[in-house]
Formats: structure tokens, C-alpha cells, sequence
């Protein structure tokens, strides 16, 4: 598999620029950003919650965690991850696991952490295990301006302080 069609038809339909690289094989968002030579800032991890209503893609930079409290305050209902089984059906032109950050290409709505405005370019999976999107932060900007922000995600060494907040 390779860059996924949905994501390639979306970026194209929105005159978005964009940079296609390679890198070795990884499965995990820190070793991804590790073959390809990147900060973990600056790519962008891309998790679906349910929320016992609908799915919901969440956008944080690859460095941080998730916390779902954080979002559960924000947004209505209580969320939890979805499932291999949920994911392989909404993303069928991705490898499982590779689910590039463009949730409107997927017609699923989308909210994203603040913290990924800071770094001046930002990758994002394509749909396998090899393949990124290159984007200046201006144009990430601009596709995520729709969505709602929010401050949902801190680095490891803080999360023990958000799950002692409830």
C-alpha cells in the first residue's frame, strides 16, 4: 500500500501543497519520526475516539500523550479509543495502524491540539508504514481553522497531573 487515495483526492481538491517523502518501515509514531529524521513535535498523531455517538478524529503532535479527560470536558460524551476492527472499516485504503491526520477526508469530524501550531513544518502519516506528508505549518493552519482546538494532550512526564485532575 501507499498514500492513500482518500487523502491524496482531499489535498488535491484543496490546492493544498504538500511534499510526499519515504522513509524505512516503523510502526510507532516516535519510530516514525525516528527514520525519518524528524522531531516528534512535528509529526502529527492521528487517534479516533468514540463517543458513544460518533467517531472523532484527534490530532496531537507525536511527542505527547492523549488525555482523554481533557477531551471529555470539551466535547460531549464520555470517549474511548476505537478499535483495530472500527479503524481497518473507516480507513480501508490504509495499512492498519497508518491513519493520516485529514480527517475530512473521511468525512469524520476532527478536533486538534494547540501545541501543533508551534512547529514551522508538520508530517503526517499517508496510509502505510513508509510514507509522510510534508505541509508548512500556514497551510495545516488554515485546513484546521474549521475544526475545533483545544488544549488535549502534554507530554509523559505530565500526564501523571492530568488523570489526578478528576
Amino acid at each position: 500500500m501507499s498514500l492513500s487515495a482518500a487523502v491524496i483526492s482531499f489535498l488535491d481538491e484543496r490546492e493544498a501543497t504538500y511534499v510526499v517523502l519515504t522513509h524505512p518501515y516503523s510502526e510507532s509514531a516516535i519510530d516514525t519520526a525516528r527514520s525519518a529524521r524528524i522531531s516528534p513535535r512535528e509529526l502529527v498523531k492521528s487517534i479516533v475516539l468514540w463517543n458513544g455517538t460518533e467517531y472523532l478524529m484527534a490530532l496531537i503532535p507525536a511527542a505527547y500523550v492523549l488525555v482523554l479527560d481533557l477531551i471529555d470536558r470539551e466535547n460531549p460524551g464520555r470517549h474511548r479509543l476505537a478499535t483495530e476492527d472500527e479503524l481497518h472499516m473507516m480507513f480501508a485504503d490504509c495499512t492498519d495502524g497508518a491513519i493520516p491526520g485529514f480527517a475530512q477526508a473521511y468525512n469524520l469530524p476532527m478536533i486538534w491540539d494547540y501545541a501543533l501550531r508551534e512547529p514551522e513544518e508538520l508530517y503526517f502519516e499517508g496510509g502505510d508504514h513508509q510514507t509522510l506528508i510534508r505541509m508548512q505549518r500556514s497551510d495545516v493552519v488554515r485546513m484546521l481553522d474549521d475544526y475545533d482546538g483545544l488544549i488535549m494532550s502534554c507530554t509523559p512526564d505530565h500526564i501523571e497531573y492530568y488523570q489526578s485532575l478528576h
